[in-house]
């Protein structure tokens, strides 16, 4: 990239203290002039023509990176060029097991399933909860982790059971107020919003006591209701987007497809505004990027879709996790020869 007379360079990571690892090299002699971010930020605070001219500029520069990014994907799309990095395929036993549970662990996707009595040979047990609205205790059904047997899963994590389903009994309803809840949002209710929450939640509930066995139809209204109670308490996209995935599988079981795909969509819209404040953890980061690939491949965004599973392929500890990797380049693989077919 060549900068003339009144170039500007850097300005994308003033704000957020980034730094580049970008060289210049000078091709004639020029004066260069560094402004800080404390001036940044005051000219922009009283300046307000400067102020607007500096957001049209920073607009151009995202239009530009979305412009080449859309280029070469297309580009890549057309070629034959393999992705780069390695391809090591490894099988169980070899240091990393072939199980998509134990890969998705770092994204939280399932909720941990609560044990007592091993001994004990019945399906579910009672497990009890403080609600955090309310405050009282209350107990509800939870199903042991060795009667929960998994068929297969879907590329975006979905799961499917042979028995008893976890997710029908993943939501904590408080059969007093209602409030509901996973182990994800359990965090106490702030006491300014409890009258909100009561109101809100009064107009919604019906009083339907979900302590007790559930079937398809109680496990989306438990999620209907947390989605509420979570949404009034501000709980954070991370959560609000595993919520809606959740649904969205709901919906998957009852085959209907639109509320399926309404759902799918915000589960997106969450997970990627979770991505820029999402924890350093690799693995999790990884599985986050596939998730978001195969939404996007989902709700027919294809190019989105590519985009992200690139990503997971250029992560710099993509060679710590090849099951990941793998899948993410077989996607990859997949969508291009889909695209150059049509």
């Amino acid at each position: 990239m060549l900068f003339g007379r009144g170039g500007v360079f850097g300005e994308a990571c003033v704000h957020d203290g980034a730094s580049t690892d970008t060289a210049l090299r000078a091709a004639e002699p020029s004066v260069i002039i560094c402004i800080d971010r404390s001036t940044i930020t005051t000219m922009i605070k009283e300046n307000h023509e400067f102020a607007k001219s500096y957001i049209r500029h920073l607009g151009s520069l995202v239009r530009e990176a979305a412009s080449r990014e859309s280029l070469f994907l297309q580009m890549l799309i057309d070629s034959n060029i393999e992705i780069p990095g390695p391809y090591e395929i490894k099988h169980p036993g070899q240091g990393e097991t072939a199980v998509q549970a134990d890969e998705t662990e770092g994204l939280v996707i399932q909720e941990e399933v609560a044990e007592e009595a091993e001994e004990d040979d019945e399906v579910f047990f009672r497990k009890e909860y403080d609600c955090p609205l309310c405050k009282i205790r209350f107990g509800t059904l939870k199903p042991r982790q060795k009667y929960i047997i998994t068929v297969k899963t879907d590329q975006d994590f979905c799961v499917y059971y042979k028995t008893v389903n976890p997710l029908h009994y993943e939501i904590n309803v408080c059969p007093r107020c209602g409030y509901s809840f996973n182990s994800s949002t359990s965090e106490k209710v702030k006491a300014d919003l409890s009258s909100s929450l009561v109101k809100m939640i009064s107009d919604i509930w019906g009083q339907a006591n979900y302590c007790g066995m559930r079937d398809l139809d109680d496990a989306i209204e438990t999620f209907k209701l947390a989605l509420e109670c979570q949404r009034e308490r501000g709980a954070n996209d991370a959560s609000m987007g595993k919520l809606f995935l959740k649904l969205a599988w709901l919906y998957r079981y009852k085959k209907e497809e639109e509320r399926e795909h309404i759902n799918l969509d915000k589960a997106l819209y969450h997970l990627t505004k979770s991505y820029d404040s999402s924890p350093e953890d690799p693995k999790e980061e990884m599985n986050l990027m596939f998730l978001l690939g195969q939404l996007n491949r989902k709700l027919g965004s294809d190019r989105e879709a590519v985009n992200w599973f690139i990503r997971v392929t250029q992560h710099p500890n993509r060679n710590s996790y090849p099951y990941i990797l793998n899948r993410a380049r077989d996607a990859w693989q997949q969508i291009r020869s889909e695209l150059k077919g049509q």
